[in-house]
C-alpha cells in the first residue's frame, strides 16, 4: 500500500493511535513504536516510485497466452481472499468466504461473499458480510471493482486495532478450473491516512468453510506465501 501522510503532527497523532491500539489489544507490545516507524519508511520508499502494474509479469499461473474461463457454475464453494500491500509486505489481509462462478453477458462471472478475518488468528470473522460481483470474464480476464468498504480494525495486520477505509480493483486472470487465482491490486484508502495504493492477491479455492492454510498465499510468484502464526 502506498499511503501519503499529510503532516509530522498526523505523524505523531498516528503513532501514538497505533501504540495506544496496540496495548489495548495485546498486553506486551514492546515494539509498537518500531512497527509504526516501519511504516512511515515504507510511506516515505513508496512515494519516491511509480506504482506496479498489471504486465502478466507477476501472474506465473498465466503464460499471456489464450485463456479460457472455467464453464459457469464449475468452481464454487468455500474460498480466502488474500491481499498484500507493499506497506505490510508479507502480511495479507485476510477474507473468508463463498465463492460461485455464474454465467453473464455469455462467458462466466465471479461473485464473492466473504467477512474478514481477524489478523491474529486468522479464523475469527469480523465485520459484515460483503458481497462482491458477479464480474464477467470475457477471454479469462478479471477487473474487479471493489467499491468503498471500511476493513474491521482487527483485520489489520500492520496495526492491530486500526480499520482501514479504501476502495480497490482487482487485475488478473481466471482461467480454466484451478485451486488457486491470483493478480494485483491497485486502489486507494481515505480517511487519516490517504493516498493510493498497490500490491497483489490470491484467491485460494479451500476444502472446507474454515480450512485456511497455515501459510496462506497472496500472490502469483513462488514465494508469495505468509509466514504461518506466532505458536
Amino acid at each position: 500500500m502506498e499511503m501519503l501522510l499529510h503532516s509530522d503532527t498526523r505523524r505523531s497523532r498516528l503513532g501514538l493511535l497505533a501504540l495506544a491500539l496496540c496495548a489495548y489489544q495485546l498486553a506486551g507490545c514492546a515494539d509498537a513504536r518500531g512497527r509504526f516507524e516501519d511504516f512511515q519508511n515504507r510511506v516515505q520508499d513508496s512515494d519516491a516510485q511509480p506504482p506496479a502494474t498489471d504486465s502478466g509479469v507477476l501472474d506465473q499461473t498465466y503464460d499471456g497466452g489464450p485463456c479460457t474461463p472455467p464453464a459457469p457454475g464449475t468452481v464454487t464453494g468455500p474460498a480466502l481472499l488474500a491481499i498484500d500491500t507493499s506497506l505490510a509486505a508479507g502480511h495479507p489481509i485476510l477474507f473468508l468466504g463463498r465463492i460461485d462462478t455464474p454465467e453473464l453477458d455469455q462467458t462466466t462471472a465471479v461473485h464473492f461473499v466473504y467477512r474478514a478475518l481477524d489478523s491474529l488468528d486468522r479464523s475469527t470473522r469480523v465485520g459484515d458480510e460483503l458481497s462482491v460481483g458477479p464480474f464477467p470474464l470475457h477471454d479469462g480476464e478479471l477487473v474487479a471493482k471493489v467499491p468503498e468498504s471500511e476493513l474491521p480494525g482487527e483485520a489489520n495486520p500492520l496495526l492491530h486495532g486500526a480499520p482501514i477505509t479504501s476502495e480497490m480493483t482487482l487485475s488478473g486472470h481466471i482461467c480454466g478450473v484451478r485451486s488457486f487465482y491470483c493478480g494485483t491490486v491497485q486502489g486507494r484508502s481515505t480517511g487519516l491516512i490517504t493516498g493510493s495504493f498497490s500490491g497483489n492477491f490470491g484467491i485460494t479455492l479451500l476444502s472446507g468453510p474454515d480450512a485456511v492454510p497455515e501459510r496462506p498465499r497472496f500472490g502469483c510468484g513462488a514465494e508469495d506465501f505468509a509466514q504461518p502464526l506466532p505458536p
